[in-house]
């Protein structure tokens, strides 16, 4: 939703992207597949992020939001106002009446639209693509760099 307004660029991506993953613990090629960029192109930006504090890096080279940050508080407090002038703007273009659904229902709903996408799949396309020669295999329960 940030691109949307702060326009189309990596950082803004990524930072959108990891706000709506806010307890996820990424490495830096799921961030870059999860907010649509090349890993080339995180490398860029990536220090500067952990250096405003913005992410922070563990000691398993995977990063996660710094949720005590005072920019990423007013970030979501941000898209916060966003979805709630959406959600107005919303109600006022409803010509029709809507019927109440259940818990259940919109389950339902979520789960039949929401694609299925394996993740280490796409990871492993992204690495041939860019030629690391590295492959990432489940292997009972865990994951498996190949050379």
């Amino acid at each position: 939703m940030l691109d949307e307004i702060l326009g189309d660029y990596p950082q803004i991506k990524v930072i959108d992207y990891l706000l709506m993953n806010p307890f996820a613990e990424l490495s830096k090629l799921q961030i870059a597949v999860g907010a649509e960029i090349s890993r080339i192109t995180l490398n860029k930006f990536i220090d500067d992020l952990t250096d405003k504090q913005l992410i922070i890096r563990n000691s398993n080279s995977k990063y996660h939001l710094n949720l005590q940050s005072p920019i990423v508080v007013n970030l979501n407090r941000f898209l916060d106002e966003l979805n709630k002038i959406a959600i107005e703007e919303a109600m006022n273009y409803a010509d029709e009446s809507y019927d109440e659904i259940t818990d259940d229902e919109l389950d339902e709903i979520f789960d039949e639209s929401s694609p299925d996408v394996d993740l280490i799949q796409l990871e492993n396309e992204i690495l041939t693509q860019e030629g690391y020669g590295i492959y990432i295999e489940e292997v009972n329960e865990n994951y498996v760099l190949l050379v």
